[in-house]
């Protein structure tokens, strides 16, 4: 794998994540709150999840976190038709510290944020 690479691996489940605004919030002098929008449109988030990945599977997804740099690189992902658009493909990002990963002998349980590209 490498920078920019489709991801490949099939969630079991796929969580819609509460949309993010770009607002920016300041107090006055007056201890007032202002909010700024800096866009109008919100930054889709999804949570994948994945159940019972092999060794394997799971290093498969370790291994295009590290080479996305985390969340630095771009990439293209085929949504699951159930969940998101009809099996659209989707640019996005790997959102900071979202991956976990838990052992289950023999398995692993893992899932990590998915920011859709605006």
């Amino acid at each position: 794998m490498a920078a920019g690479d489709a991801f490949t691996l099939v969630p079991e489940a796929v969580v819609t994540l509460e949309p993010e605004y770009n607002t920016v919030e300041s107090q006055t002098e007056s201890m007032k709150k202002e909010h700024y929008e800096i866009s109008s449109t919100p930054v889709e988030r999804y949570r994948l999840i994945f159940e019972a990945l092999t060794d394997s599977e799971r290093d498969t997804l370790l291994d295009h976190f590290k080479d996305q740099s985390g969340g630095y690189y771009a990439f293209s992902w085929q949504s699951v038709p159930n969940y998101i658009g009809s099996g659209a493909n989707i640019t996005g990002r790997w959102v900071k510290g979202s991956l976990t990963m838990n052992p289950l002998n023999p398995y692993w349980k893992c899932s990590i944020e998915f920011e859709k590209e605006n």
